[in-house]
Order: structure tokens, then sequence, then C-alpha cells
């Protein structure tokens, strides 16, 4: 019997930017932005996006408070800035048993305004309520995969927390950073451990695992934000799993990473 399909909706990241004449940094004018979201309909039309909770956006880590929270369609942030970066866009559905989506967005000044097509993918198991926000048909659902209840919230942090603090078997690449590690504390030392570092990844591990669900949802959230294509980071919003290598993620961010844990294990 073949396997259902994941079900997808078509969203567009809408980006508005113009240069605020006599103001620069760093010899580049400075420039305001706002981004905003909108579901796109079968006839592409723009529609209002019930089914999404609140947004969350994750800005440069130079930015004053870089994690924003808009809870209100068509979720605009409105900022100011003279450089280019790359962003994650969150998505945190009114269904809390459904897994936050993670969008990768460009912010660049090419055009005063540019629309970018995304593609969200949700599992095949959705409740008939949720199926109703996404103005889908829920006989698209069968009575076994619908028969979700409360304890799917549960059950879906539980599982990102567990798959969370898998170390890979197979050794990465030490991180050899010059970089000084004198940011991370002097207990987070290791002592006999394998790997060449200051920061005991097995002893960082343990701690994820003591972090409340909503602690993991930030830590989730502060790993992408700092992610480069040297770390082992991978994704897999359909089975709910998070799987990371600490070993990849070099001493700065293992710094920050056990910082996080001790100030929200106080």
């Amino acid at each position: 019997m073949p396997q259902p399909k994941s079900i997808r909706k078509e969203i567009k990241v809408i980006t508005d930017q113009n240069v605020v004449k006599g103001q620069k940094q760093k010899g580049f004018p400075m420039r305001k932005w706002k981004i905003s979201l909108s579901d796109m309909n079968a006839n592409g039309e723009e529609e209002r996006m019930p089914y999404v909770d609140h947004v969350e956006y994750i800005l440069h880590h130079t930015f004053e408070s870089p994690v924003r929270k808009v809870t209100e369609y068509p979720f605009s942030l409105h900022e100011k800035g003279w450089g280019e970066f790359d962003m994650k866009i969150m998505l945190y559905f009114t269904d809390k048993s459904v897994i936050p989506f993670v969008l990768d967005h460009d912010l660049n000044f090419q055009s005063t305004h540019y629309e970018v097509p995304q593609t969200i993918s949700f599992r095949p198991d959705l409740k008939p309520s949720f199926m109703k926000l996404l103005n889908l048909p829920s006989s698209n659902v069968s009575d076994r995969e619908s028969s979700n209840d409360s304890a799917g919230d549960t059950t879906t942090h539980k599982r990102r927390k567990d798959t969370l603090m898998k170390e890979k078997s197979k050794r990465a690449k030490d991180d050899r950073s010059s970089d000084d590690d004198s940011r991370a504390d002097s207990s987070a030392a290791a002592s006999g451990d394998e790997w060449g570092d200051r920061i005991n990844v097995h002893l960082l591990a343990k701690k994820f695992q003591l972090l409340q669900p909503e602690h993991l949802v930030e830590l989730v959230q502060l790993i992408k934000a700092k992610q480069t294509s040297d770390m082992y980071v991978k994704e897999d919003g359909e089975a709910g799993e998070f799987h990371i290598d600490l070993r990849t993620l070099g001493s700065d961010l293992l710094a920050e990473l056990w910082k996080f844990c001790e100030k929200n294990l106080e």
C-alpha cells in the first residue's frame, strides 16, 4: 500500500525596502525594510494564513534581540539596517503538534520590492480541524491518521528532545579554530575528553536533556541562526527530528550553547 504523500501549501515572502536619505553607516546608505508573508491559493491570489499562530524572524546576530516574534497577519517585520544577509523565518502553527517550519530568506537590496515563493510541507496525518484552516478537504486524511489527541504536543517535544541529543557515531573533523575560547565557562573544560577543544561535548549533550521543551526550541533557533556550511545540522520536519554533531559546531558556538544551558538550568 503506497505511503500517503505530504501536504503542501504555497506561500510567498514579500520584501519592501528603500534608502533612508541622509543616513549612512560604514559608508553604506541606511535602508528601511519590511518583510511580510502571505498564503497563495490555487488561483495565485493572496490569502490570510489562519493556520499560522505566530512567526519568528531570526536576524543577523549583530541586531539587538535578533529573534523577533510577530503574531498578526501578514506577520510583517519592520527594521532598518545597511547590510544584506540571510535570515531564518520560523512558522509556528495553531496546532501545536505540527512541527514549526523554517524558511530561508535572502534579504537583499537589488530591488525595492520582490516576492519569493516558498512551499511548506506538512505530514499527511493532520487533524481535520487543522486541515480546515489550511483550506484543504478533511477527506484527504484517513480516520486513523486524523486520530491525534492532546498528547501530540508532548510527543513532538519529546521526539525533538530525544533526537537533538543524539551524537553521530562517526566522528567529524575537529574544529581547530584559533579563536579565543575564554568566553566559555571554565567548568566546561574537557577533562580527559577525547576531543581537543575546551567544551566537553558529552557533558553539553547531557545538559541539553535537562532543558524544558520551550528552551529546546530556542536552542534550535540559536543553532540555526549561527549555522555554517561546515556544521552537521540536519532537520527532518516530517519526522520531527533535529540532528546535530556537536563536534562540528566550533568553539564559539559551543561556548554560547554552554552559557545558554547554564542560564536556563539555574
